[in-house]
């Protein structure tokens, strides 16, 4: 009897199929292999720039080491205690008031007919509106009401706000050869006292 044999093949699935898993493992390799070349190389940079900033610190350390040994001990010891009495000194001066400028201030704009007998400032205080100033309290005798009227308007102008604030004429009172007497005070800007100022505008 003689055997008979199948001589064609049937595969049970498309090699359409076959071919597209095969595409699909190539692409995903590629892309592991690309995700490792770049991942080894931002390594060997990170290690490089590692090794450069360690040269930089050491070399850093170095120059420092070396400028050290350049200056005596006591002569950096003086630099510093000079240092802090330059430092000091400049405090002083900065906080240092000088009085003559309101005098010059007054001598300008007083008027002919007003004298100030006289005159007390009590440091540091606070003005109408809080800020710093200097108050200053003065007595003195005018020819009249109206004269004590005029010389409060020459106080209180507008371009002396850098100067004084708050004029105040009190206390009028009429004396027995018909003059008034009065009272006044005012708060004066410390920067317009300010000694170190004054020696930089004589400069």
């Amino acid at each position: 009897m003689e055997t008979k044999f199948q001589t064609s093949f049937i595969p049970k699935k498309p090699v359409v199929e076959e071919r597209r898993n095969n595409s699909s493992i190539s692409l995903f390799l590629l892309l592991s292999i690309i995700v490792f070349l770049v991942s080894l190389g931002l390594g060997g940079w990170i290690f490089i720039q590692k090794d450069l900033l360690i040269k930089n610190i050491q070399s850093a350390q170095a120059v420092i080491k070396q400028n050290q040994g350049a200056f005596e001990l006591d002569t950096i010891e003086s630099m510093i205690r000079l240092d802090s009495r330059i430092k000091i000194a400049k405090g002083l001066l900065e906080s240092h008031t000088s009085i003559s400028p309101i005098f010059s201030f007054l001598e300008d704009k007083t008027l002919k007919s007003v004298r100030f007998k006289t005159f007390a400032f009590s440091g540091t205080g606070k003005d109408e509106s809080g800020a710093t100033s200097i108050k200053v309290t003065m007595t003195g005798q005018a020819r009249d009401f109206k004269t004590i009227a005029l010389q409060a308007e020459e106080f209180g102008n507008v371009n002396y706000r850098n100067i004084i604030k708050n004029p105040v004429f009190s206390d009028l009172n009429l004396t027995s050869d018909g003059s008034v007497s009065f009272s006044a005070s005012m708060f004066v800007v410390p920067g317009f006292l300010s000694y170190s100022k004054k020696i930089v505008g004589n400069q």
